[in-house]
């Protein structure tokens, strides 16, 4: 089953009197279950097609179609909507709340869904990814591993059918970095969720089913790793 078509994809911008093309007719399709990698050098507009891949974004033409929801036709509230049932997200800087505890973290999705046992499932994950002595510690009390941590039981909070990462071992030394590369493809693995993610790593890439690799906004080559 497709879970994600890309087709005919461009993005461009007003830059002065200049049209500045980030993405230029991006076609691809990916089917529900497999984890794929975007690379390409800093400019080429890997997170650029991510947010466009989850609806953070517009596309200037063409469509993005994420299970069955054309974003296109869709207005922010509308694709906002289909992000919190469909999608989780894992970031290079964390983005956690920081005014919210681990536990508080994690439960934001839950409670977004009005889910009665929020507390329960959060506690669940974050135990999951071995955090369980640090629920009611703030982001500013763990380290960057546990932060990456957090965020990743937050990601996979609602079970999506589809995780994006955007270079998520790339604030993280070497040896925590290859923990949460595990912790990802391990529960990746788990709920059967798609994988998409955005690095630098070549490593990091091969582990992926299909390597997308771009250049100057267009894809060069497409191989399997």
């Amino acid at each position: 089953m497709t879970i994600l078509k890309v087709k005919n994809v461009s993005k461009t911008y007003q830059s002065g009197s200049k049209k500045l093309t980030v993405l230029d007719e991006i076609n691809f399709d990916i089917q529900s279950g497999e984890s794929i990698a975007i690379v390409g050098p800093s400019g080429s507009g890997k997170t650029t097609l991510l947010g466009l891949c989850a609806g953070l974004d517009s596309a200037t033409t063409g469509s993005v179609v994420l299970n069955g929801n054309a974003f296109e036709k869709l207005n922010e509230d509308q694709r906002a909507a289909v992000r919190n049932q469909y999608v989780g997200f894992i970031f290079q800087n964390f983005q956690l709340l920081p005014t919210l505890t681990a536990l508080e973290n994690v439960m934001v999705p839950l409670e977004l869904k009005k889910r009665k046992d929020a507390k329960e499932k959060a506690t669940i994950l974050l135990e999951k990814v071995g955090l369980g002595d640090r629920l009611t510690h703030y982001p500013t009390q763990l380290s960057g591993g546990e932060q990456q941590r957090v965020s990743i039981a937050r990601a996979f909070a609602n079970e999506p059918k589809i995780l994006f990462a955007d270079e998520p071992t790339g604030n993280l030394d070497t040896e925590t970095g290859d923990m949460i590369e595990d912790l990802i493809f391990d529960m990746n693995k788990d709920q059967g969720t798609t994988l998409i993610l955005v690095t630098h790593d070549p490593e990091l890439a091969k582990r992926t089913n299909r390597i997308i690799n771009i250049k100057g906004g267009k894809i060069q080559e497409a191989s399997y790793g």
